[in-house]
């Protein structure tokens, strides 16, 4: 997990309600913990780039 101030686990302090909740979803439909932060993690990056 990379990005600015976006280094596990910080980054967990800065996640929406919403992010919380797409979390909760994948874990749910199956995916890991560990990967479901992480793909959460890099989509919030990713913003941040696009963002810039």
């Amino acid at each position: 997990m990379t990005g600015g101030d976006e280094v596990f686990p910080a980054a967990l302090d800065q996640w929406t309600p919403e992010d919380w909740q797409e979390y909760r979803r994948r874990v749910e439909d199956g995916e890991g913990s560990v990967r479901a932060m992480d793909a959460i993690t890099r989509r919030r990056a990713h913003a941040a780039e696009v963002s810039r």
